[in-house]
């Protein structure tokens, strides 16, 4: 990880000092596997770090690094840095842009962004709502989620971008504008509301944003996977409908100039934004609405980005074909979710079936694992689970069978075998196989992997029989078990 020129008033000194000292260490301790092409693995667990002890941070940052995990991404809320949060009243004097201010507090996301260099993560930060009341439209009830100020919330990305800029290399403006409980109004009476608030957002938050950090990646988009039909504020919009509104084109990619599409101007990214949750379904089936985009949809999504490039609707400063991170991605997991998971063995075989899907398309640049452990359990019914239960962990840490299988994902589809060793570098791999659970296992290949630990191979005339891969060099590490019937 490579620390860039720090701003003029960026990360406060003695903090930068040993971000510094502690990524120098590290880089030099990490394998030589950044600049592979392939998906990078990241994880965000907000609940889990955010407001938590250093020794709790570090403890799990550790974990992370054990799991074979190279990136963090970490959501800086607005409302919960910046002042008088819950006024109507904008603090006196105040100037959003500028983060020395003491009325900021950045104490909770310095010490995990600290932790997270120290212990040589990279790191994507969130800028994203709930909003300050006084940054917000006018309502009956204050509403933190109300037609966010763009102004405002360009300031705001200012000085996020100032105090990290110097040991954080990738951004993203909101999270899922295209749910009601990130934006709203989603829609009214008069059509869709949200896309165009959201692209208020990022015209101009991007540029600010670019400006302190200019060899950052800013992702836009950041979206759910799916909606549902009908209007109302809180109602979610389906993604690729949310995409071509954003973009002021209708279902045919033809331009809308009237109403909120008035004055229009493209749409800046650096890459998109994505968080395909593919819920119930394998990775692999594609959504039953066209215009949702879990995994299964990547081509779609593709498809649909590139479009709205070509009629000059988005304006990638990065080639013609933005590449896509899946910064957020899982399966909740029954137990504990009675209502919305899978079984645990489900939840391990589709989190690597998801995880071969991301490495064959080049253009898909990250995969996220959403929670390190499940959300907390509280109330009853429903309600019980209204936090994603996607962790590798439940929520009091006892392992799920996903955690083992984390750091060396396989997968195996007619004769291709596909797996990784995880967080990278270049390994000496040993397929095994036996004919029968509890068997003993004899090596059928041996291969060398990526920059990056990947490797993939084929097979022909592969027997049916249990499969696994080993490798002893440098680290030790098995892989879980697969089942070949064919």
């Amino acid at each position: 990880m490579a620390i860039r020129s720090a701003h003029p008033h960026s990360l406060p000194g003695r903090l930068l000092l040993a971000l510094v000292a502690a990524t120098v260490v590290l880089t030099a301790l990490a394998p030589a596997a950044w600049a592979d092409a392939n998906a990078e693995v990241s994880i965000m667990d907000d609940q889990l770090l955010l407001g938590a002890s250093q020794q709790k941070i570090n403890r799990n940052m550790a974990t992370f690094r054990r799991l074979g995990i190279e990136r963090l991404r970490v959501s800086a809320f607005w409302n919960q840095i910046a002042p008088a949060s819950s006024s109507r009243r904008k603090p006196a004097g105040f100037n959003g842009a500028e983060m020395r201010d003491p009325r900021y507090n950045w104490a909770a996301l310095d010490r995990v962004i600290a932790s997270a260099v120290g212990h040589g993560l990279r790191v994507m930060v969130s800028i994203t709502t709930p909003a300050p009341i006084w940054a917000t439209g006018r309502t009956r009830r204050p509403n933190p989620l109300w037609k966010p100020s763009p102004r405002e919330f360009a300031a705001y990305a200012e000085a996020v971008a100032v105090r990290y800029g110097s040991v954080v290399d990738r951004w993203g403006i909101s999270n899922e504008p295209n749910q009601g409980g990130w934006l709203q109004p989603q829609s009214d009476r008069s059509g869709l509301v949200a896309p165009h608030i959201y692209r208020g957002l990022v015209l101009a938050a991007y540029p600010r944003i670019k400006r302190v950090d200019p060899t950052s990646v800013a992702l836009v988009g950041e979206l759910a996977s799916s909606g549902r039909k009908g209007r109302g504020r809180r109602n979610p919009i389906r993604p690729l409908i949310f995409l071509r509104e954003m973009a002021c084109r209708n279902a045919r990619y033809r331009p809308m100039r009237r109403g909120r599409c008035k004055n229009f101007k493209p749409v800046p990214l650096d890459a998109l934004g994505h968080h395909p949750y593919q819920f119930f379904q394998a990775p692999s089936r594609p959504s039953i609405n066209g215009n949702d985009a879990g995994i299964g949809d990547t081509g779609r999504l593709l498809r649909v980005v590139d479009r709205l490039v070509s009629v000059r609707a988005l304006s990638p400063r990065r080639g013609r074909r933005p590449s896509v991170h899946y910064t957020e991605f899982g399966y909740q997991t029954n137990p504990p979710d009675p209502f919305a998971g899978v079984k645990l063995a489900t939840q391990t075989r589709y989190l690597q079936q998801a995880a071969y899907i991301a490495w064959r398309t080049p253009r898909v640049r990250e995969l996220n694992q959403f929670r390190l452990t499940d959300g907390v359990l509280d109330g009853s019914g429903v309600r019980r689970f209204r936090e994603f239960q996607s962790g590798l962990a439940f929520a009091k840490g006892r392992h799920k069978p996903a955690y083992r299988i984390f750091p060396h994902p396989f997968f195996i589809t007619g004769d291709r075998f596909w797996g990784q060793v995880r967080p990278g570098g270049r390994h000496s791999v040993r397929v095994q196989r036996t004919a029968r659970r509890g068997g003993r296992f004899t090596t059928v290949a041996k291969v060398g992997t990526s920059a990056r630990g990947y490797f993939s191979f084929r097979l022909p005339g592969s027997q049916p029989g249990y499969y696994r891969y080993v490798y002893t060099d440098g680290p030790r590490g098995t892989s879980g078990t697969l089942r070949v019937t064919r």
